[in-house]
């Protein structure tokens, strides 16, 4: 693993870490368990500061009237907080999704309803509590005595509700938002590796071939996929020059990792066989043991001898090369089985030799040219990039034909992006 490899997973891993703390500072409920102790706090001493006047003549009647006003508020909110523990368990996930007016109403209700209890409760539990703070004094207590102080006191029990459940809407949206964020910090960062791996695949310079001018290029899509293409110089053979473009199916790492997987099995067979056809075949098996069974992958892979101009090759699923003699394209079909690598553990592959001659041009490639789609859905077409190889013919190398085709690609997709890979490799003899 490279260096920016590891520095990219070590920013998706903190990044991942934290997200993570933040979440688990506090749990909502816990949260919300303070603030209604703060509320029915409060809500105690405004009780306590505006009964001064009926404190009974005993000691420390100050202090005891404070706890009884605590106990009175804690008890009628003790049961508002239990119709709200309801209301977050038991229906919550069937209205979250509703609007605003259904979610906060919800929670007013269970709020009112609790509010509620507590004052039906609280009839019994004030004479309790009064007879143990202040014995052999009379409480008279009902709940109708004062009713607009009730109906005052609902109005803050329904704004605490609203504010409770808004409360929550938020921090579970606060959940989800940092949630799509580590998922998308871990794509982008599997994209970006994979992207790289993707790339290291590639030449870093055209083969220098006497005769001959090679040139290639992959142009990535916005998602990542398998594509790539290679050279490789066989041993002992004069200047003989391997050339594979492969496309792996699937997007992302799994693809990306496919194709490093195939890349090194081909080094490994490429380098002292002039077989193409047996290079495939002994890849194909372990590759279709150690892959997934949807992980295959159409290969054109060709051994170019330049003394005698011959370019023998093996296509397993790949698009057929096309080839530019005198002024005419034509598609250059191959023998045997053309199933992809790893599709089926035998196959049994053929080659084909092509003899060429000086003008020639050779252009192998794979299918996100001819797939590429303009805003109304057209595909590019064979035709058209028969067309666009034949005008290519004028350019003064083959990296600048390869450009040319390019542009004739861009001009047809306009702003429409690009849906696949675009991989070609243009072989000229002089």
């Amino acid at each position: 693993m490279s260096q920016t490899d590891r520095n990219i997973r070590n920013r998706s891993s903190g990044a991942g870490q934290n997200y993570e703390a933040e979440l688990n500072k506090e749990t909502p409920i816990g949260k919300e368990l303070l603030i209604w102790f703060a509320i029915a706090t409060a809500l105690a001493l405004i009780n306590w500061f505006l009964n001064q006047g009926n404190w009974p003549a005993v000691p420390y009647a100050g202090l005891r009237m404070l706890i009884l006003q605590l106990s009175y508020s804690y008890f009628v909110f003790l049961h508002i907080f239990l119709l709200i523990g309801v209301f977050r368990f038991v229906l919550w996930e069937r209205v979250k999704s509703s609007g605003k007016i259904l979610r906060e109403g919800s929670g007013m209700l269970f709020a009112f309803l609790g509010f509620t209890m507590g004052l039906l409760n609280l009839q019994w539990f004030s004479h309790f509590a009064y007879d143990i703070l202040f014995p052999g004094f009379t409480l008279n207590f009902q709940v109708a005595d004062s009713l607009g102080y009730w109906l005052a006191m609902f109005v803050i029990i329904a704004t605490i509700g609203t504010f409770a459940v808004s409360y929550h809407t938020m921090r579970l949206n606060l959940k989800e938002s940092y949630r799509i964020q580590l998922e998308r910090e871990r794509l982008r960062s599997e994209l970006e590796t994979a992207r790289e791996m993707q790339m290291g695949l590639m030449p870093s310079a055209a083969p220098d071939l006497p005769g001959y001018d090679i040139a290639g290029v992959c142009l990535p899509a916005m998602e990542v996929g398998g594509d790539y293409y290679d050279y490789i110089r066989i041993d002992g053979e004069d200047n003989a020059l391997a050339i594979a473009v492969a496309d792996v199916s699937g997007k992302g790492m799994k693809a990306a990792m496919t194709a490093v997987m195939i890349s090194g099995m081909l080094h490994a067979e490429a380098i002292d066989r002039t077989n193409s056809a047996e290079v495939l075949i002994r890849i194909n098996r372990p590759l279709h043991r150690k892959s997934d069974r949807r992980m295959f992958a159409a290969m054109l892979y060709g051994i170019l001898d330049p003394g005698k101009k011959q370019f023998s090759f093996t296509n397993a699923g790949q698009m057929p090369p096309l080839l530019l003699r005198s002024g005419k394209v034509s598609a250059i079909s191959s023998h045997g089985p053309r199933l992809p690598l790893g599709a089926t553990p035998e196959v049994n592959y053929a080659r084909r030799s092509l003899e060429l001659a000086s003008g020639d041009q050779l252009l192998l490639f794979t299918d996100g040219i001819n797939e590429a789609r303009n805003g109304d859905r057209y595909l590019f077409g064979e035709e058209r990039l028969e067309l666009a190889l034949a005008e290519s013919a004028r350019a003064p190398s083959a990296s600048a034909a390869l450009e040319m085709i390019h542009d004739r690609i861009r001009e047809f997709t306009g702003e429409e992006p690009p849906h696949d890979d675009i991989t070609m490799v243009l072989l000229r003899v002089r």
